[in-house]
């Protein structure tokens, strides 16, 4: 009689250690999915550090689960190893591909309106606070924005500028600029 109530409490035991917490994620609402204003197959201008005019496609649109230690290869399902991810994220992706440039524009929003950015998988940008970020009204050529979020960051050890972008809820991306490389919208 001892053995079969061993028995059963190992067996309940192990299978109160197999059951997971069920994963509670916070949903994405609308108004942080609309702080990226890209839709699919949308087609933009920029001018880059060249003066060459290049045409970004909206490729990609997607709500997933979202971790920040992986969240920017939108077409690869398998989630983070470190982390699990704890809301729904939209990501976008903008791509150039010609016979001279590949190149890649990804914006990730999660909910509170914070906008990750990546240009072309290595350069990840620091993120925005969309809800608390200071806005300026910046000119461009003959275009003035309003309302434009900036972020720049400069190198400590030899005071250069090391990146700068631009963005702004209404337009998105209105310019980048790393280093010697450099993406300006056309209106």
């Amino acid at each position: 009689m001892k053995r079969h109530w061993l028995l059963c409490i190992a067996l309940m035991t192990l299978m109160a250690s197999c059951v997971q917490e069920p994963t509670i994620y916070r949903l994405l609402p609308d108004e942080d999915a609309a702080a990226i204003p890209y839709q699919m197959e949308q087609k933009l201008s920029f001018v880059n550090q060249d003066g060459d005019t290049l045409t970004y496609t909206v490729t990609h649109d997607e709500t997933k689960p979202f971790s920040e230690d992986y969240w920017d290869y939108p077409n690869d399902s398998k989630m983070s190893i470190i982390r699990q991810p704890y809301c729904y994220a939209r990501t976008v992706q903008l791509s150039c591909i010609t016979d001279s440039t590949s190149s890649r524009l990804l914006f990730t929003v999660i909910p509170g309106r914070f906008l990750y950015f990546r240009w072309n998988w290595e350069l990840e940008l620091p993120s925005i606070d969309l809800i608390n970020g200071a806005t300026d009204t910046v000119t461009i050529g003959d275009v003035t924005y309003n309302d434009i979020h900036v972020s720049t960051f400069y190198d400590t050890q030899n005071v250069d500028l090391y990146h700068l972008w631009y963005y702004s809820e209404e337009v998105g991306l209105v310019a980048v600029k790393n280093n010697d490389h450099s993406l300006t919208r056309i209106p």
